[in-house]
């Protein structure tokens, strides 16, 4: 069927501001383009504009360190808490959303069915199989484990957004390119990881406070991940040599958050990491979820009043003179008295010399 314009549009959506008010906030201006470059896509590489739509907020970024096993995930369901989980991290919790880089059939099944977890990966895995490792129920009812190919693939799967990476770690141009980097080629040291792409992802969702847990950077035969898994040797090894890089690098990269007031907070004491502040876990959790208060207990009564009838209550509630604000045709509402004086000042003084 052809597209159609609308017949009737609402004239209060089309009169609202169309862009943020400062620098920044949200969006991010590519300095190769001046101008708002797309960053986030659909399997078909349409367009998803998911920059901002967090403005100011903070996040709770969850990496696979053993260390969090010993955090007490209940807090982080609280309302106004956000939770993105690295690769396999989502098996220990389940977040708001997800973010991998490396092949999607490393990554549990169930993630990837659920739609209420939103999952970024990169353009280039849209189309990759997915391994199915579920634990399901039979028809007779009994448990099984599936561990097989599956004919899902990425693209397939509820929630996905796609984004595209560059291969060249440079601090200065880390927050402004128009691509997500994800460290360096091996042409270039090596040294990729996840966390560099999750950290500008929650930047470009406008985030400007984010809070690391099980951000260890530290590996070895005992201390692997928060959930079972194994690890060769070699892979120790390689995982250690680029915590090694990542710390220099996130040094380079602190300055430049600071700059654009973004703030990264190591909320594991004992992290190898020490290039961003730490904080104590409970006091993450007062600061991200203050603002939205005890849901269980706020009033919800008289909500579904009129604005001049809630005003009425407020002002009688204060003890103050009660006024009642007039609306005027184009919406906008004025409270008696502020007109008065705007209307004596545009008055002119007739015992001032001309």
């Amino acid at each position: 069927m052809t597209r159609m314009k609308s017949l009737k549009k609402d004239v209060n959506d089309e009169s609202a501001l169309v862009n943020g008010r400062f620098r920044n906030m949200g969006a991010t201006v590519s300095s190769e383009y001046y101008q708002i470059v797309p960053f986030f896509f659909t399997r078909e590489g349409a367009t998803l504009n998911l920059v901002g739509q967090y403005r100011g907020k903070s996040a709770f970024l969850i990496a696979s360190g053993p260390s969090f096993a010993n955090v007490r995930t209940r807090y982080l369901r609280k309302p106004g808490i956000w939770t993105m989980t690295i690769n396999n991290a989502i098996k220990t919790f389940r977040g708001n959303a997800a973010i991998v880089v490396d092949d999607p059939s490393r990554f549990t099944y169930s993630m990837w069915m659920d739609p209420a977890v939103q999952k970024f990966v990169p353009l280039s895995h849209m189309d990759k199989p997915l391994w199915d490792n579920r634990l399901i129920r039979n028809p007779d009812g009994e448990k099984v484990q599936l561990w097989q190919p599956s004919t899902m693939k990425v693209g397939d799967c509820p929630n996905i957004v796609g984004y595209r990476r560059n291969e060249k770690f440079m601090s200065k141009r880390f927050l402004y390119e128009d691509t997500v980097n994800w460290g360096c080629h091996k042409q270039y040291g090596g040294g990729r990881s996840v966390m560099l792409a999750a950290l500008r992802i929650l930047f470009l969702l406008g985030f400007r406070t984010v809070y690391l847990f099980g951000v260890d950077f530290n590996m070895d035969e005992g201390h692997k991940y928060h959930f079972q898994e194994e690890r060769t040797p070699g892979a120790i090894r390689g995982n250690n040599s680029t915590y090694s890089k990542m710390m220099k690098w996130f040094e380079e990269l602190q300055p430049h958050f600071l700059a654009e007031d973004f703030h990264v907070y190591n909320c594991n004491p004992d992290s190898k990491l020490k290039a961003f502040p730490f904080m104590d876990y409970k006091e993450a959790i007062r600061k991200a979820s203050g603002e939205v208060g005890d849901t269980d207990h706020e009033r919800v009564m008289g909500l579904y009043s009129k604005w001049e009838e809630k005003l009425h209550a407020y002002n009688t509630s204060k003890g103050a003179q009660i006024v009642q604000p007039k609306q005027e045709p184009n919406g906008k509402i004025i409270v008696p008295g502020q007109q008065d004086q705007q209307d004596q000042q545009d008055q002119p003084d007739p015992h001032k010399q001309t």
